[in-house]
């Protein structure tokens, strides 16, 4: 008897966040640290999530914690874009890009978003290309 293999995400709801904070916090600074991002604070990203300004989602593979995705929505004029903040597996499980990037269009389209947009390391560019993902530069200078 060959079991189906189950895939599935869920959001955190805000006031659910606190009780796997140090699961979610290492997954959160797993990304951050593989990804140079030096701009956010474990606190910051905790109280953004608790305060619904992020949202937190989590990925499971046969009912198992398999990997975590934060976003946030960003609204423009004339369109609305889901930031992709951070991505993480868990231990070393690989992220599945495909059925990532289908969640994230179906939660884009949840939140009235039309576009995806986010960053990270230089790895996921050429794994995101096959999915439709175009690199456009990003130029940075600290004052």
């Amino acid at each position: 008897q060959t079991r189906l293999m189950t895939q599935e995400y869920h959001q955190v709801r805000p006031q659910d966040v606190q009780h796997n904070w140090e699961l979610f916090a290492a997954l959160i600074h797993k990304a951050m640290t593989k990804s140079r991002q030096e701009e956010y604070t474990l606190q910051g990203c905790y109280e953004r999530l608790v305060y619904n300004q992020w949202q937190l989602f989590v990925i499971l593979k046969n009912e198992e914690l398999e990997s975590i995705v934060v976003t946030s929505v960003l609204p423009f004029d004339l369109c609305c874009y889901l930031n992709v903040i951070f991505v993480a597996g868990v231990g070393d499980k690989k992220v599945d890009i495909g059925y990532m990037d289908k969640s994230l269009k179906e939660i884009a389209v949840s939140f009235k978003c039309d576009r995806l947009i986010g960053g990270g390391r230089k790895g996921w560019q050429k794994a995101l290309n096959k999915f439709g993902w175009k690199d456009l530069n990003l130029v940075v200078k600290e004052l």
